[in-house]
């Protein structure tokens, strides 16, 4: 025997999700508005399995079974409801429905295994000649039970009971395991192979100064990712302290001139107020900056994994605020050769990933590269920009006789590649279908 639980109650009463979302789709409706809707995650699972919607170009619409659908009662319903009455329907729907966690089997009480129809004379004279047998087995049967619970255990009085036996083929509700949120996981999964590889982790303010997100990388006071379409200003308070005046003089002076590094650096005039600007760090590249100042000349390897910010139209690929990994190399003798190792060494340790590269530019690494790596659905994405640290970051930093390889892997599009993703905004995603089913990161 079977009855309804809370949700199967609800659904019976409201009707299930899917037929739920047939009725506020209409014929076509977003995505996105259509992911928003009460249940849509058990919702739109169950009406892709009965062929119900389809999902194309990231809009929902009805198929023709769909539109059936609607004014018909479905199996499903029609098993809610002869469960409601009887405690039973055929077994398949039965099976289904204990899956869904629409129903749980009870125990029959031995009042109503009493409730049996007047046997006829017959039956009676038979019963008559096998009494005593019959007797036993009633017995017998009322006295099995199919659960342990507190009380028995508590009163002792599981030790005169008999237990039904197992049957491992009986339907069950599905249990879900815990397990971690797949882009958390993913993130640890990197950490834990950096670490593995040697790599030390650096950790740095997220609401920073203009000086260490942009001055001290070699970035130009003018340059366009300076503006206010790239970076988050701070309002109050706006400015902030600067580092002593021996490292700002040499900031300076590479800017203007180039100072000792043999560069003629960007011209015109640096400014200190400008340097002076607080921001929401834009990139962990000023975690490195950071880093570099505070162990001078000593070899090593660093890494963070940590958010940044930029006031991006989000979409399938953007969001405004981001993860990447940064990573430094310090040594001598270090060569662009070593960079394509390193980037290559990372990306074999997180899986079966094709990557491929090409020449790329940025203020602050000569010589540069874009990485890209192979997206089962979209392709080619640029996640890993990286190349050798140019003399004009590091001598002001104290730099002078070692080489600093660095790289920023955009982590969250590596992991919209290893999840089998197309839109970042997943990775932070609350529906519970996609956790359940996105399976662990190996």
């Amino acid at each position: 025997m079977y009855k309804l639980t809370p949700e199967g109650q609800d659904y019976l009463k409201n009707g299930l999700p899917e037929k739920q979302l047939l009725k506020s789709i209409g014929d076509e409706k977003p995505l996105e508005e259509v992911s928003k809707l009460p249940k849509s995650g058990i919702g739109i699972g169950w009406a892709r399995r009965n062929a119900w919607i389809e999902i194309k170009d990231r809009k929902v619409k009805l198929t023709e079974l769909g539109n059936k659908a609607i004014n018909e009662k479905t199996r499903m319903e029609n098993a809610l409801e002869e469960i409601d009455k009887n405690g039973k329907t055929n077994e398949e729907l039965t099976k289904i429905l204990m899956r869904r966690n629409l129903i749980e089997e009870v125990e029959r009480t031995p009042e109503e295994l009493s409730l049996k129809p007047k046997p006829s004379f017959w039956q009676r004279l038979m019963g008559f000649f096998y009494k005593k047998e019959t007797s036993v087995a009633e017995v017998s049967q009322v006295s099995k039970i199919a659960q342990l619970t507190p009380q028995l255990i508590k009163t002792g009085e599981w030790k005169n009971k008999t237990f039904r036996k197992y049957d491992v083929n009986a339907p069950a509700p599905k249990v879900y395991a815990g397990k971690k949120q797949p882009y958390v996981q993913f993130e640890e999964d990197i950490r834990d192979k950096l670490i593995g590889l040697g790599f030390q982790e650096m950790k740095g303010p997220l609401v920073e100064t203009s000086f260490w997100n942009c001055d001290a990388l070699f970035i130009p006071q003018d340059h366009p990712a300076k503006s206010m379409q790239d970076i988050f200003y701070m309002k109050n308070p706006s400015t902030g302290r600067l580092p002593d005046e021996n490292l700002i003089s040499k900031v300076k002076a590479t800017h203007e001139g180039g100072w000792v590094t043999e560069s003629t650096g960007w011209g015109g005039h640096w400014s200190k107020e400008e340097s002076k600007k607080i921001l929401m760090r834009s990139h962990t590249t000023a975690v490195s900056a950071r880093k570099l100042y505070e162990i001078g000349e000593k070899p090593g390897k660093y890494f963070s994994i940590d958010r940044n910010f930029r006031p991006e139209a989000i979409d399938a690929s953007h969001l405004a605020e981001f993860y990447q990994c940064e990573g430094i190399v310090v040594g001598k003798d270090l060569s662009f050769r070593n960079v394509l190792g390193y980037l290559k060494e990372i990306s074999q340790s997180i899986g079966s990933i094709d990557v491929k590269f090409k020449p790329g530019f940025f203020p602050y690494t000569e010589p540069s590269v874009e990485g890209f790596v192979k997206h089962p659905q979209m392709g080619w994405i640029e996640v890993l920009p990286a190349g050798l640290f140019r003399p004009e970051l590091l001598r002001p930093l104290g730099i002078e006789n070692y080489q600093v390889l660095a790289w920023g892997i955009g982590i969250s599009r590596l992991a919209m590649a290893k999840l089998n993703i197309t839109d970042i905004r997943m990775l932070f995603s609350d529906d519970l279908e996609w956790l359940r089913k996105t399976p662990m990161v190996k």
